[in-house]
């Protein structure tokens, strides 16, 4: 809000204390008003143009509810003498940042925000709020600058509709040496890894476990027609990213192989290894961040995972 009112009462006031009270103390403080205001204004015309405020790119990945930093650096490029700035940016919800460009040629602000959902946690700087020493004036400088953070999906119980027998991948024949998949150009080929805890009992191989003298399980990655497909579909919340995973988690416990696929990309897990680098991928998916960012005729009361045949489901809004 601009004080200008203030200062022109100011200036009548003064100006009549000149008259009728005293002369010189009343010119004195009819200058002084006057010259203050057209210092304070000439320095913030001269400086509004001359100086950037940059926010930094995020990397990495998060959990969720953890504090996510940031950094926004403000530099003069010539002269520059601001008294007042306020950077406004929203993540979950607004930031407002406060300093001064007064004496110093660059200023690094820090600040944080909560990783609140799974998938991609966007910051955007969207303006930059100037005024000068009285505040008669204030610019608002447009910004786009936007950057965004990786959260791992939630670690939690899948508590779904009951996953039935015939979704899971068919088991190999326990009489057979190796477990049998099929590898590049639909040549059949035998792959196998040590074991590690986490993988399910079933898909250990012991009879070759007995001759190497050492678990051994079977790699069924390849074995797309026994794996479940899950599907998350555009405009789902990110709580169905944690309930797919969380369904994935199971099924590959149990020892089965699972697909999810998002926006056209897709991904396989069948191990614990598998299985993580499954749930970095999809921190690194972009979901709908609100319900009101939904079309109302699209959003329901709650999310939930719906299963076709074929061992396929599909999870969305």
């Amino acid at each position: 809000m601009t004080h200008i009112p203030g200062y022109i009462q100011a200036a009548v006031f003064a100006a009549l204390f000149m008259l009728f009270i005293n002369g010189e103390i009343g010119s004195a403080l009819l200058y002084a008003i006057l010259i203050a205001n057209l210092i304070s204004t000439l320095l913030i015309l001269m400086s509004k143009k001359h100086f950037t405020a940059t926010l930094h790119s995020l990397s990495g990945v998060t959990e969720c509810g953890r504090r996510i930093e940031f950094e926004v650096v403000i530099k003069k490029n010539g002269f520059c003498f601001i008294p007042f700035i306020e950077i406004c940016l929203k993540a979950n919800t607004p930031i407002r940042l406060r300093t001064a460009l007064l004496f110093r040629r660059e200023i690094k602000l820090r600040g944080e925000f909560p990783a609140e959902h799974s998938g991609l946690n966007k910051l955007s700087l969207e303006k930059v709020i100037i005024s000068d020493f009285l505040g008669n004036f204030h610019f608002n400088i447009g910004n786009s600058q936007q950057t965004q953070m990786a959260v791992l999906p939630r670690i939690v119980e899948y508590d779904g509709p009951a996953v039935l027998p015939n979704m899971l991948p068919a088991e190999n024949d326990e009489e057979s040496e190796e477990g049998t998949v099929t590898k590049r150009g639909g040549m059949p080929g035998y792959e196998h890894r040590e074991y590690v805890p986490g993988d399910s009992p079933r898909r250990v191989n012991y009879k070759l476990s007995a001759k190497r003298g050492t678990l051994m399980v079977r790699l069924d990655e390849s074995n797309s027609n026994a794996a479940t497909h899950l599907y998350i579909t555009t405009n789902a919340l990110p709580v169905c990213c944690d309930k797919a995973f969380a369904l994935a988690s199971r099924l590959v416990m149990q020892g089965g192989t699972v697909k999810i696929t998002h926006k056209g990309d897709s991904r396989v897990a069948s191990t614990p290894e598998t299985l993580d680098r499954m749930r970095e991928w999809l921190a690194f998916r972009e979901y709908a961040e609100t319900l009101e960012s939904i079309p109302e005729t699209h959003a329901p009361a709650d999310t939930a995972i719906t299963f076709f045949g074929n061992g396929e489901a599909k999870c969305g809004a």
